[in-house]
């Protein structure tokens, strides 16, 4: 497809009615046209500029099916229409009995590519990004005071009260949520606190707060005090 916004698919509506057939062909949309002689909606060659594919394609599907009886609804064969707009986000909307639903991808980190990690944080870590996730940690009595005062920067919680000891060390846990911090810094106390090295475990998600998008995403998990950057696989992958 040309131009920024791409749109591919079909929605058959079966055997209908010529009277409903002619209703439905008479509406003119942006995106989507339905076709008498295959009695289904599909995409049009000319894609238009200025219109959200993400919004303009749900609301012209559920626009088409509202103008058929219920009855003639229930019984749509169905199909599915692929949608990228132009900040490379991919959706499918899919028809089923009657039902419209709209699936979003998601980053999947089960075939996750490794990345290293100072390369990572160099180029992609001189920003400020979106952080959710949790960390766990031991570290020194000596450094209690920095160490409550970074865990409250995030309203996180200890897990039994006001900094619990463990012999001479206290156990922290860092829950974020759609926390703005750049990543280096964010590893680099980590790093700091944790005593010793080897108590640190993390798995912390970044994304940019612009842009949602693989290239703008990765996972940062340390078990053990060992530190890996992962970027999600399979990032357009719609579950069929």
């Amino acid at each position: 497809m040309q131009g920024p916004m791409e749109c591919d698919g079909k929605i058959e509506f079966g055997p209908l009615p010529w009277e409903v057939s002619e209703r439905l062909a008479a509406y003119r949309c942006t995106w989507l046209e339905f076709v008498p002689g295959e009695n289904a909606l599909i995409v049009r060659r000319q894609l238009p500029a200025g219109c959200p594919a993400v919004t303009g394609v749900p609301c012209e599907v559920i626009t088409l099916m509202d103008v058929m009886p219920a009855d003639l609804r229930a019984k749509v064969p169905g199909g599915s229409i692929r949608i990228r707009d132009c900040d490379g986000r991919l959706m499918r909307l899919v028809v089923e009995a009657g039902e419209v639903r709209i699936q979003w991808p998601g980053a999947d980190y089960s075939k996750a590519a490794g990345i290293p990690l100072e390369e990572l944080l160099g180029v992609e870590g001189s920003g400020t990004l979106r952080v959710s996730g949790w960390a766990r940690f031991a570290g020194s009595r000596s450094r209690s005071s920095e160490i409550e005062a970074f865990v409250g920067r995030f309203g996180g919680i200890f897990p039994e009260g006001d900094l619990p000891s463990e012999g001479r060390q206290a156990i922290a846990n860092v829950r974020l949520r759609d926390v703005d911090m750049n990543p280096r810094e964010l590893v680099d106390l980590l790093r700091a606190f944790a005593d010793p090295a080897e108590s640190l475990a993390a798995e912390l998600d970044f994304r940019s707060a612009v842009r949602d998008a693989a290239e703008h995403r990765f996972r940062i998990v340390a078990r053990d005090g060992r530190i890996e950057a992962l970027r999600p696989a399979l990032w357009d992958r719609i579950p069929e």
